[in-house]
């Protein structure tokens, strides 16, 4: 089903919309696993439970990292969708 120019210009418009939303949540993903890695760090220097939190924080820092990149990997597709959106009304 083909969008007339509104809709597509308003489907574009909706993305760039939740684009913004994602670089938010990429934005507070990076600085959590920073934080969260400084604990980590903290938490392997040390021995006895707070070794333990340490080895625990690195596992919720790698976990975060991962969702940092799944999120940038959907702005970045998001982007292209709305290049595409935009290129069809040429």
């Amino acid at each position: 089903m083909m969008l007339t120019k509104t809709q597509a210009l308003d489907e574009a418009k909706r993305q760039k919309q939740a684009l913004a939303a994602l670089g938010k949540w990429r934005r507070n993903l990076f600085v959590l696993t920073a934080c969260i890695l400084t604990l980590a760090v903290f938490g392997l220097r040390s021995s006895g439970w707070v070794f333990a939190l340490g080895v625990a924080a690195a596992v919720l820092a790698g976990i975060c990292f991962l969702l940092t990149l799944v999120v940038n990997l959907s702005i970045r597709n998001g982007r292209r969708n709305v290049e595409a959106i935009l290129s069809t009304l040429q």
